[in-house]
């Protein structure tokens, strides 16, 4: 008899990405959903949060940060029926505290920080499933791509307000620099500038200098010789030099 293949410590990770499985009632992530990504883009600005009569989504800080962990790991398969506006304006609305108070879920007293570490720990995931894939086709001048998820990709880590807040916990600096080293390896030219914007911004609150150095080099070398413009950019990240 064969023997059952083991999984790997990701895998097990990702099997419990899910409501039940990080402690979520299946009913509120599917309302989550719906709340942020299923809405019409007929308005002129297609920003549905703009609304004067839009009620805030009745969750606790903890409940946020579990929606935001399964959403994080699930986005490929969870909002493949959602159009990139759509997608985009969900997920600035959990980016950008000028819209919500999201962003400051996980950071909230009340959330054990090993609930905030498997956020972040499934967050790779949404770039390399979901934005990623999406934005694969993007081939344009560095910070010009316009849309809402193009513009969710680019400003992620200049926007996002929860890692300010927590930039001298080293677990949260570790967490954040995974995510940004993760994004570097996704295939896709949006995401990598994304993740060079954020090493940018974030490179004196993260804490290691030798060991950004050190990967943003071999990004460089990895780069094709053509994308001078982009070479620059890693060049300018590495160094903290980002607009």
């Amino acid at each position: 008899m064969k023997k059952a293949k083991r999984l790997t410590a990701a895998q097990q990770r990702r099997l419990g990405w899910t409501p039940q499985g990080v402690g979520l009632a299946p009913e509120l992530y599917a309302a989550a959903l719906r709340y942020l990504f299923d809405r019409p883009e007929g308005r002129q600005d297609g920003a549905w949060y703009w609304g004067a009569d839009e009620a805030d989504f009745d969750a606790t800080p903890l409940e946020w940060t579990r929606i935001q962990t399964v959403l994080f790991a699930n986005a490929g398969t969870d909002l493949a029926g959602y159009s990139d506006e759509q997608v985009g304006h969900g997920l600035n609305y959990v980016m950008n505290n000028s819209l919500s108070d999201v962003p400051f879920a996980a950071i909230d007293a009340s959330v054990p920080l090993d609930e905030a570490m498997r956020m972040m720990d499934a967050m790779p995931t949404l770039w390399r499933d979901c934005i990623g894939p999406r934005l694969a086709h993007v081939h344009q001048p560095i910070g010009s791509a316009t849309g809402a998820l193009a513009h969710v990709c680019y400003m992620w880590f200049d926007v996002w307000p929860t890692f300010w807040n927590v930039k001298h916990e080293p677990r949260w600096q570790a967490a954040v620099w995974q995510v940004l080293r993760e994004m570097l390896d996704v295939p896709c030219r949006e995401v990598q500038v994304a993740a060079l914007h954020g090493i940018g911004h974030e490179q004196q609150r993260l804490n290691r200098r030798d060991e950004i150095d050190k990967t943003v080099a071999a990004f460089i070398r990895s780069i094709d010789r053509n994308d001078q413009n982009l070479k620059n950019y890693a060049q300018a990240a590495r160094q903290g030099r980002v607009l």
